[in-house]
């Protein structure tokens, strides 16, 4: 009789750790599935069974998150640790989420799951009013479970670092005021020195029928490589990406009937996001390395898409073709370079998800500047609108009309996401560096290639970012993926290039 081989421990311990970050894995995407469904196509009869069914899929993951074998699993997988699948990077983020997960009570993470799901029905309900005064109340409670949590943690100097580190690993907020506080300014210079010249509006009086503009969404993230048999596109109040699992990426657009450029550039910026979810490796499916090291890597991704290709003056011929196919006599008498004068056009206005490239960024230094005024207390969310509406004038010179032009505009406080905004700054300083090694890829020729291969800008992506998923920690990814150290400056020299242009 042949002996029977017995699995060895590291083996018996590996295989308890697949299981254990799958049930993880599993539970994260069926969070996802309930909120894309929730921002999609709920009832909004059912926001309260909502909020308990998703509370309780958090307080489900948290528990798993914390069960009682993994350590001494991990202390098993250590012996005779090599570098093979990933399972050291593996072993880090679960040490990480676990350490995190310690710090939080369940009753803390349901509070967060339940005070969220409040705030976002309430404002679904209340942002086309702007009514503050009925969304105030929810957001709160969400502020206060914000502030919680951060203290729980205890990650760093304040409480918004341990919110930061959710988004940005090794990233402080020490770290973050110093640089915005050296970009404020560099900023604030590049928008004075603009001509205030009327924006150009191609589309007045013109009607692009919102269902052929969802259609264009598909043809444009087909272009660009987004595979339709793993993902899907639809439309939500505030756009957004998500993937429940792997061969399941999921992303919404905005539509406005009398400008088709909203759908583009928004279809642009989140195909970026699904771009880079599809291309994570299949080897880590149902575990912590299925997804991007950071926001600020899938920032890049977005902002790079949107930015970089999107705006760019050969892709705005391939979407000027596409337009006048689809919508015919609208287009009468529009050229391409009216597309680029469009989506290039400098102007401050009030509303973030709209603004240009050049005054972008000032927006988020208000979000950050505010954001971090409500965790430490500094601020508080009755005396939000009118903090909103001085800052906005001080960065920007403008007055939004109402609540909804200010304060309500995003959806991001009402979902808890403290920490999140500046990742969109970060993210525009690495596609500005991903861009210049495109162009150095390409041998100087840059996005002028996607004239003719629209998908190289993805495979080049793929190759130096999409396919490591989060196993390198951002800052090293993107060195790498750039062959420079992280710097602002392209970014900087991109919008003074982009300001000139216009003045």
């Amino acid at each position: 009789m042949a002996a029977v081989t017995r699995p060895s421990a590291h083996e018996i311990a590996r295989t308890r750790f697949t299981e254990w970050m799958g049930t993880v894995a599993d539970l994260d995407g069926a969070i996802r599935l309930l909120d894309w469904d929730r921002e999609t196509t709920m009832p909004s009869a059912g926001a309260d069974q909502r909020g308990h069914q998703v509370a309780t899929l958090h307080a489900l993951r948290h528990r798993e998150l914390l069960a009682d074998d993994i350590d001494d699993v991990i202390a098993s997988l250590r012996e005779g640790l090599g570098t093979e699948d990933g399972l050291p990077a593996q072993i880090a983020h679960a040490e990480r989420a676990r350490r995190r997960a310690a710090r939080l009570s369940e009753a803390l993470v349901r509070e967060v799951s339940d005070a969220t799901t409040n705030a976002v029905t309430v404002w679904l309900a209340t942002r086309e009013s702007g009514d503050f005064a009925t969304f105030a109340p929810a957001l709160e409670r969400v502020v206060a479970a914000a502030r919680a949590t951060g203290d729980a943690l205890g990650i760093g100097a304040e409480p918004y670092d341990g919110l930061l580190d959710e988004y940005e690993p090794g990233m402080t907020t020490a770290v973050l005021e110093e640089m915005f506080a050296a970009l404020e300014p560099q900023l604030r210079d590049i928008v004075s020195g603009v001509d205030d010249r009327p924006a150009l509006h191609p589309f007045a009086g013109r009607h692009f029928d919102e269902s052929a503009q969802v259609a264009l969404a598909d043809d444009l993230a087909s272009t660009v490589g987004f595979d339709h048999a793993s993902g899907l596109i639809s439309r939500s109040a505030h756009p957004f990406t998500t993937s429940p699992h792997a061969g399941d990426v999921r992303f919404t657009t905005r539509v406005e009937a009398d400008d088709p450029m909203v759908n583009v550039l928004v279809t642009m910026h989140e195909v970026g996001h699904g771009l880079y979810s599809q291309g994570h490796p299949g080897e880590y499916a149902r575990t912590f390395l299925f997804e991007s090291p950071s926001l600020g890597a899938e920032e890049s991704q977005s902002r790079f898409f949107e930015n970089h290709l999107g705006r760019h003056p050969a892709f705005l011929a391939i979407v000027h073709r596409m337009l006048s196919e689809r919508f015919g006599p609208a287009m009468s008498g529009i050229t391409p370079d009216d597309l680029h004068r469009t989506v290039h056009h400098i102007e401050r206005g009030w509303c973030r998800v709209d603004a240009d490239e050049v005054t972008y960024d000032l927006h988020i230094a208000l979000r950050l500047r505010l954001e971090l005024a409500l965790i430490r207390g500094d601020l508080t969310v009755r005396d939000l609108p009118g903090a909103w509406r001085d800052e906005m004038q001080r960065l920007l010179g403008v007055t939004p009309d109402g609540d909804a032009q200010g304060c309500m505009q995003d959806i991001h406080w009402a979902w808890g996401l403290f920490g999140y905004f500046p990742t969109y700054t970060l993210g525009n300083m690495y596609a500005a560096q991903l861009a210049l090694a495109f162009s150095d890829h390409t041998g100087g020729a840059g996005m002028e290639i996607v004239a003719d291969d629209p998908t190289a800008p993805l495979r080049f992506l793929r190759d130096r970012v999409h396919r490591h998923g989060g196993r390198i920690e951002t800052r090293v990814l993107m060195e790498r993926a750039t062959g420079r150290p992280f710097s602002p400056q392209p970014l900087i020299d991109r919008l003074r290039g982009l300001a000139a242009a216009q003045s």
